[in-house]
């Protein structure tokens, strides 16, 4: 079925998809983090493990983000993986920002956004085939 610029209808770019999938993967992800204070809290959970946990968490919200963002498209689900991980990214640097009362640009948001794009866009290769 032609959508509006003779585009199939379900391909390319779908943003509500991609704005759903990072939202759905942002509440998995904040319950996460619920979860894993309440272990270190009720348990004998070391907290030395708070820098490995934070980043596996992370790792698993952006891929997250990326296949729930390409389950509502028919094709090019690395594309909206990888749009849907940039915006994981700078959703999380913005909430960072106003949280640490800095929003200085350094090169490491260059690293982040890199991974942000290469993880979501894996995120979206495994979510089209969903």
């Amino acid at each position: 079925m032609k959508g509006r610029f003779g585009v199939e209808k379900g391909t390319g770019i779908n943003i509500t998809g991609i704005f759903t999938g990072v939202l759905i993967a942002y509440i998995i992800t904040l319950s996460f983090f619920i979860i894993y204070a309440l272990l270190l809290t009720f348990t004998a959970v070391s907290e030395l493990t708070l820098p490995t946990l934070t980043l596996l968490i992370t790792i698993t919200g952006i891929v997250l983000s990326g296949a729930l963002s390409a389950r509502h498209t028919t094709s090019k689900g690395w594309l909206n993986g990888g749009i849907a991980g940039i915006l994981y990214v700078t959703v999380m640097l913005i909430l960072g920002a106003f949280f640490v009362k800095e929003l200085e640009p350094t090169s490491s948001w260059a690293v982040k956004y890199a991974w942000g794009a290469i993880l979501g866009a894996l995120g979206g290769m495994i979510g089209i085939n969903l």
